[in-house]
């Protein structure tokens, strides 16, 4: 994590400060079950950024091992990106692993697959269209800003072409899912290339070097960067649902 904070560690950690971290550390842990963990680093400053301003970057990526050797302990997975760290302070350890325990997503993590119903592509279905939802909304919020902001149009048209393809891959996912049997292959296709909205996102929240980033996302427009931010939990439900209605 490379943007230096200026709070050093010495300070206990808040429950909220430490939930967030939970929050961060279990979504980042469902992009790596479906085999998409690149960026890490940006993308977990960027969703710890609010609660976590005031903590720096080794404070929080010593927190983010911290949290690696609970999970261990639970016998659940842990993010490759930060090895379990042990020295967890006694009174912090209970806290992390009480909110592990109460994660829904992290108990979903170590549960066998569950055979496919028909209630399976319904839920996949309505995943695909609160991504969508967002997706269009931030596609239009990208648009506006590239129109009328000053960063560079390369990296603005790239930026957009990125979410309308997202926006084809969700189409294709639904209807495909509408099938009374859906072909596995094109699911597992179309959901591979939604994760490469990773990449992306990645790029915007993380570097800060083009002036597209710098102008548009960092600068003048932070609602945007906010906006990505926000879709990361839909793009992963949206994934996770339609390889599980695929019967994957």
């Amino acid at each position: 994590m490379a943007k230096q904070r200026s709070n050093s560690s010495s300070s206990a950690w808040t429950d909220e400060e430490l939930r967030r971290s939970v929050e961060v550390y279990v979504l980042l842990l469902r992009f790596q079950q479906q085999g998409s963990d690149e960026r890490f680093e940006p993308l977990a400053q960027a969703l710890l950024a609010g609660v976590l301003a005031q903590r720096n970057d080794a404070a929080i990526r010593y927190r983010m091992r911290n949290i690696s050797a609970v999970a261990q302990e639970l016998g659940g997975p842990i993010l490759r990106a930060f090895s379990p760290a042990q020295s967890v302070g006694r009174l912090v350890r209970p806290r992390i692993k009480a909110m592990l325990v109460g994660e829904p997503s992290f108990a979903r993590l170590n549960a066998p697959p569950a055979n496919r119903d028909q209630g399976d592509s319904a839920a996949a279905l309505h995943a695909l269209r609160i991504l969508r939802e967002q997706i269009e909304e931030l596609e239009r919020e990208v648009s506006w800003r590239g129109h009328n902001g000053p960063p560079d149009q390369d990296q603005a048209d790239e930026g957009r072409k990125d979410l309308q393809s997202a926006l084809v891959d969700i189409k294709a996912l639904e209807d495909e899912l509408g099938k009374p049997v859906p072909d596995v292959k094109i699911v597992e296709r179309r959901s591979k290339n939604l994760l490469g909205l990773l990449s992306t996102f990645g790029k915007w929240i993380g570097a800060r070097t083009t002036k597209f980033i710098d102008a548009t996302l960092l600068a003048a427009a932070p609602l945007v960067a906010a906006k990505v931010t926000g879709v990361l939990p839909a793009l992963i439900n949206a994934v996770e649902a339609a390889t599980k209605a695929a019967g994957h």
